[in-house]
């Protein structure tokens, strides 16, 4: 088992910062002028107390005109947040989280939103009108490679913090695919000769799946077996600087 893992408010914080994709729906209310899935979204957690998010959505969708035209009244709206490994390996889906809560409409000019939410936080934002909604959040639910966490509690989500590595994750994972595959053979190596791994079988493929603050993990692949490893670092890390020690020092220790 792994020494150090990331709590389900702290994971659930990194989806909502850096997930693949964020896809905010109405239940119950037929978007007519909505061509296809519900769209794309972008969301940021507002500062101060209580669990709330800040939507991005551009003006001329059906979601901003149905909160526009509500005014006070708030709306039911449901989050389905996905992550999705940035390199090729057998289920690629890495993460779901979803959320359910309120909408209403949260006025901001461009100036106050370029302000308060910098374009980084919002990566799907591109060139157009675009409008805050306010989502205060009433239930959140994960499941991802740690597990399944049901109710998560919203107090601990507004207290926790993304992963502080996160932002570099997706460089890193695609870097070690490509460059270096003899150590990621060797930490396949490492796992299936260790007593409480998942025990020898032909590896046709190694691939790095996630990696976080508290380590690194590989997918073995096979032609009949799929399985995970997990390799911690000494300490969880404070920062991406320190990712590049980390790794040296992950790599040095299955070489003996």
């Amino acid at each position: 088992m792994p020494a150090h893992r990331p709590t389900a408010a702290e994971r659930a914080r990194t989806l909502v910062a850096h997930a693949s994709s964020v896809v905010l729906d109405l239940p119950g209310i037929d978007l007519t002028e909505r061509p296809g899935p519900p769209p794309l979204v972008s969301c940021a957690v507002l500062p101060g107390p209580g669990a709330t998010l800040a939507v991005l959505v551009e003006r001329s969708s059906p979601l901003h005109r149905i909160t526009a035209l509500a005014r006070a009244e708030e709306i039911p709206g449901e989050l389905d947040v996905v992550d999705v490994a940035p390199v090729a390996l057998p289920h690629r889906i890495r993460a779901r989280l979803g959320a359910q809560g309120r909408l209403s409409p949260l006025p901001a000019t461009a100036e106050e939103l370029d302000r308060l939410f910098p374009p980084h936080l919002f990566p799907h934002r591109a060139g157009g009108s675009h409008a805050l909604l306010r989502f205060e959040l009433d239930h959140l639910a994960v499941e991802d490679l740690w597990g399944s966490d049901c109710c998560i509690g919203l107090a601990a989500f507004t207290a926790a913090r993304p992963d502080p590595v996160a932002a570099e994750e997706a460089g890193l994972l695609q870097h070690l695919a490509s460059t270096h595959p003899e150590q990621l053979d060797l930490l396949a190596a490492q796992a299936l000769d260790h007593p409480d791994g998942p025990g020898p079988f032909p590896v046709t493929a190694v691939r790095p799946v996630a990696l976080d603050r508290h380590g690194l993990r590989v997918r073995l692949i096979g032609e009949q077996h799929v399985t995970d490893a997990r390799f911690d670092f000494p300490h969880p890390l404070t920062g991406p600087e320190q990712l590049p020690d980390a790794m040296h020092r992950l790599f040095a220790h299955a070489l003996r």
